[in-house]
């Protein structure tokens, strides 16, 4: 078996580091029951499949994923909270008009996922990234999996459903020996808080205005991108995150509910210009003749 997990990994690695990782796993099995070579086995693999497209901690879209992660974390806590306000407005005016509200048992999942990717993100950030991370992935799964089924319109869906699995995407991609730096953290839970608590105001009825919140999100992200930057002294990097991080966000800015016409044009501009961020900036990150990490265990 170990000879075809050795397979799986990239040609230079395999040259490089192919025995070493055979006779690892030999040691760490000699005595073991299956389930416990089972799993040795499926770690290896994994590692191998993420070497394989590139999201090793020392390789380009695998670092944009791990600085990409907690603001792509924090803003889709930020969406939940918005659509938990505007779930909980509902149900005041509801009782307010004196009648009972109404919700059906998607309703209640749909609550439920959100309320979980927030407080996932709130242990991830304040410092349990790897448990927070999947926790957080596992209830964007959920969220999408519920509208998927729910019988919405398919812009909606299609909307939902995508945004959801760029984060799981993401999310999942981030190499696991890569855990954010504080400073990291504090900076996305900022713009999640800064993104958050407007949009929560505003959905409850506790701004002086009526309006949708359009692009503050994006000026949110703009300056986390430019504080990124300063940081890191890598623009085009923290512009490729926040841009990143800004995918849920274009419904609102742009007014994306049609696949034809002018209302979609700008969300598309938009796409491309972010797929462009993210080739260069995957090509900045990456080193030129750099050797790939050796598996963790």
């Amino acid at each position: 078996m170990i000879t075809l997990l050795v397979r799986l990994y990239p040609r230079r690695f395999r040259a490089a580091y192919g025995d070493e990782v055979a006779a690892v796993y030999q040691e760490l099995t000699a005595d073991a029951g299956p389930v416990e070579r089972l799993r040795e086995a499926g770690g290896i693999a994994a590692h191998a499949v993420r070497l394989r497209l590139g999201l090793g901690s020392v390789q380009g879209p695998g670092r944009l994923c791990a600085l990409a992660a907690p603001l792509v974390l924090a803003v889709s806590a930020a969406e939940a909270v918005r659509r938990l306000a505007e779930t909980a407005r509902y149900a005041i005016t509801m009782r307010a008009e004196g009648r009972p509200p109404m919700f059906f048992p998607t309703d209640m999942v749909l609550a439920a996922a959100c309320a979980a990717l927030v407080a996932a993100a709130v242990v991830a950030l304040s410092g349990r990234w790897t448990a927070g991370r999947l926790w957080a992935a596992a209830a964007q799964s959920g969220y999408a999996v519920t509208v998927a089924t729910s019988g919405h319109n398919l812009a909606y869906t299609a909307g939902a459903v995508g945004t959801s699995a760029l984060t799981v995407a993401v999310l999942l991609a981030c190499p696991p020996d890569e855990h954010p730096e504080p400073r990291l953290r504090l900076l996305a839970a900022g713009a999640g808080a800064a993104t958050a608590i407007p949009l929560a105001a505003l959905a409850l009825d506790l701004l002086p205005v009526t309006t949708d919140y359009g692009l503050w999100p994006f000026l949110v992200l703009a300056l986390t991108a430019g504080l990124l930057a300063l940081h890191r002294g890598r623009p085009v990097p923290a512009l490729a995150a926040s841009a990143l991080a800004s995918v849920p966000f274009f419904d609102a800015a742009f007014g994306w509910h049609s696949p034809v016409g002018p209302a979609f044009a700008p969300g598309l501009l938009l796409l491309t210009v972010t797929g462009a961020a993210l080739c260069l900036a995957a090509r900045t990150l990456l080193p030129g003749r750099a050797r790939s990490s050796r598996p963790g265990r």
